[in-house]
């Protein structure tokens, strides 16, 4: 019999039983594959492209091409959060893979908590690491070089809206068992912002909105002024807690 060379023995105990290894594992489907320099040039071509052409726009201001990007940036990261990760759970669910760990010496909070990190640090690494990094050079070559803290506190405040519809969506994956459901529901509160934004009012502070949205808070960010509410980060936050939380306990009893 071949060795396992996927899956090691570790000592880990309690709720981190079996995470190192399963954390491996999925770092490895990221990195050790031709997955993340694709991932690097789509993205380029979506949020760094588009960036392009707005500062090629004769039109456009520096500080209207920042404000533009912080949108973009948000907006795409958010989809992509949502398309990429639809099928994290439900997959394995159907097909096996699920089950057959679960009946290994991994807890399931190990199993949920690996995915979730892993996918956490790639997206960041190549949606708003890398393409931050190349935004920053543009702006550079554009002769507006913005000012270094307050764009990377923009690009936090997209990360923090990246980072709900990535967890709302891997969540949403431990509920259902099909498709539908997990990408349809992620991207009626995404795309719902844009026309529920007036009529809720204050109450649509308490979603990511305004991170991202309207009078954009990353965008408030990165151009240096002061943010017009902090409500939506606090509430996102407390979004992200709660649908970790709830990925968690549901996937404790999952019966396989």
């Amino acid at each position: 019999m071949s060795a396992n060379t996927s899956f090691q023995m570790v000592n880990e105990q309690g709720w981190r039983r079996g995470f190192a290894n399963l954390l491996r594992h999925e770092n490895a489907i990221w990195w050790r594959s031709r997955r993340w320099w694709i991932s690097v040039l789509i993205w380029f071509v979506l949020i760094n492209g588009v960036l392009f052409g707005t500062l090629s726009s004769p039109s456009m201001g520096n500080m209207e091409a920042l404000a533009t990007f912080a949108a973009v940036a948000g907006f795409f990261t958010g989809i992509g959060a949502i398309v990429t990760k639809q099928g994290v759970i439900i997959d394995e669910k159907k097909s096996g893979t699920a089950a057959w760990i679960a009946s290994k010496p991994v807890s399931r909070s190990a199993f949920i908590l690996a995915k979730l990190v892993a996918n956490v640090v790639a997206m960041f690494v190549i949606t708003l690491v890398i393409q931050g990094a190349v935004a920053y050079l543009q702006f550079a070559a554009n002769g507006g070089t913005p000012a270094l803290v307050p764009f990377v506190f923009g690009l936090a405040l997209v990360g923090l809206n990246l980072l709900f519809f990535l967890t709302l969506t891997l969540m949403l994956g431990t509920l259902f068992n099909e498709r539908a459901a997990v990408i349809a529901i992620p991207l009626g509160v995404l795309f719902g912002g844009q026309f529920l934004m007036g009529f809720l009012g204050s109450l649509s502070e308490l979603l990511p909105w305004y991170l991202v949205m309207g009078p954009a808070l990353s965008s408030e960010a990165m151009l240096g002024q002061p943010l017009s509410t902090t409500t939506p980060i606090l509430a996102t936050v407390v979004w992200i807690v709660i649908f970790i939380s709830v990925a968690i306990w549901r996937f404790k009893r999952e019966e396989f």
